[in-house]
């Protein structure tokens, strides 16, 4: 399961896309995830050092309908880079989707674009909202 790097509640929000995409939209979409390469999370020592910082302008899970588990999940930097998160972060994006949606539904501002921190640490995959 994907978690804080401090153990530090998460922020609210995310950037996902709450619009209607047409199905040609949507294919082109799920072919841009399934093409993208997977982060690759760096290996840190200890809490005090610092992991792969990115600005994340979206995460999403990639699915054309039914939830099986086995959906992608992904984050779309803000200079337009894809890149497929491992499946160790995939419950990780799954919240984050989650949460986005409460978040807006409570009809708060969505916190993306912000840096987001990926890494491993202590054998775990973490990504952290900064």
């Amino acid at each position: 399961m994907g978690r804080t790097k401090k153990n530090r509640p998460r922020r609210e929000g995310s950037g996902i896309p709450n619009r209607v995409i047409t199905a040609e939209e949507a294919a082109e979409h799920r072919r841009a995830v399934a093409a993208a390469d997977v982060l690759e999370l760096p290996v840190i020592a200890s809490e005090q050092e610092t992991g792969l910082v990115l600005d994340v302008a979206a995460v999403g899970i990639d699915g054309a309908g039914l939830i099986t588990g086995a959906e992608p999940a992904y984050v779309r930097c803000t200079d337009h880079k894809l890149y497929r998160l491992p499946q160790s972060l995939r419950e990780w994006a799954s919240t984050v989707v989650a949460t986005h949606l409460a978040h807006q539904q409570a009809g708060h501002p969505s916190m993306f674009p912000c840096r987001v921190e990926f890494g491993i640490l202590n054998g775990g995959a973490y990504a952290e909202l900064l």
